[in-house]
């Protein structure tokens, strides 16, 4: 198995820092991995699942050994770090959150944060460049 594509979308805040998806072998896509922030401010991977009718969180995928969500952990945090090196996810200072005020106010953090907001995208209905 090959993890051969990985996307980062940021998240809004909170302890979920962003969503990604990774396409295996080029023909299988799973959606709504989460890269998580804990107390203690290490991140780790979730992967994708829905609440029942319970109040339980099930996975909807997940790896059947250690091994196989070693890998996709390695490689989504990768990805991971480059986005945010890349500054399309915000880089958060310390376990306490938050972006401090002038990172926020930098121009390229001011337009990814317009550019994932999902306001942006469903604002008018369509897309830039679809006319």
């Amino acid at each position: 198995m090959e993890i051969t594509e990985v996307r980062i979308s940021p998240a809004r805040g909170g302890k979920v820092r962003a969503f990604a998806s990774i396409v295996i072998d080029d023909c299988f896509i799973v959606n709504d991995l989460r890269v998580m922030e804990g107390r203690e401010g290490q991140l780790f991977v979730t992967m994708p699942a829905r609440k029942m009718r319970n109040g339980q969180m099930r996975d909807i995928a997940h790896p059947l050994n250690s091994e196989t969500r070693k890998l996709v952990e390695e490689r989504v945090l990768q990805e991971f770090q480059v986005a945010v090196d890349n500054l399309v996810v915000p880089e958060r200072t310390g376990s306490g959150g938050g972006e401090r005020r002038q990172d926020r106010d930098r121009p390229l953090n001011r337009l990814a944060t317009k550019l994932f907001s999902d306001d942006y995208w469903t604002g008018g209905g369509e897309r830039p460049g679809n006319g």
